[in-house]
C-alpha cells in the first residue's frame, strides 16, 4: 500500500511548519532573553554557570544536575581532546544537523503511518 504523492506533499508541508515552531520560539527567547554575560549573577544563571559549575544548582531542586554532572564533565572532556576547533564543529553536527534531521525524519515517518493506517482501517471495513 502507497501513500498517494498528494497526501505526501501535504504531510511534508505539515512536518515543514511544525519545524518552524522551534525555531521561532529560539528567535522569541532570543529576541526577548538578557544578553548573555560570562559572570558569575546571583539571581539567575549565566555563562559562567556553563563553565564552572551552577552554583544556583542543589540537590534539592536540581537533582539530575548532580546525577547527569559527571557525564556532562566526561563528554566536554572528550571533545576537547581533539581541540577547540573539533569540539565546535562536533556541537554543530550534531545540534544544528544530525537531531533536526532525525526529529523532521521521524515526525514524517510517524504522520505516513497515521495515513497508512488510517488507509488499511478504511479497506478492511470495506
Amino acid at each position: 500500500m502507497h501513500v498517494a504523492l498528494r497526501t505526501r506533499l501535504l504531510l511534508m508541508l505539515l512536518v515543514s511548519l511544525l519545524t518552524l515552531v522551534p525555531v521561532a520560539l529560539g528567535v522569541y527567547v532570543n529576541e526577548t532573553s538578557p544578553p548573555p554575560t560570562t559572570a558569575r549573577l546571583a539571581n539567575r544563571c549565566s555563562r559562567y554557570c556553563e563553565t564552572h559549575g551552577c552554583p544556583h544548582a542543589t540537590p534539592a531542586n536540581s537533582p539530575a544536575y548532580f546525577r547527569l554532572r559527571p557525564l556532562f564533565a566526561a563528554t566536554i572532556r572528550g571533545l576537547m581532546s581533539g581541540g577547540r576547533a573539533w569540539y565546535a564543529a562536533a556541537n554543530i553536527g550534531f545540534y544544528l544537523v544530525l537531531v533536526p534531521l532525525l526529529l523532521v525524519g521521524l515526525t514524517y515517518g510517524a504522520l505516513r503511518n497515521a495515513v497508512l493506517i488510517r488507509q488499511l482501517k478504511t479497506l478492511r471495513r470495506g
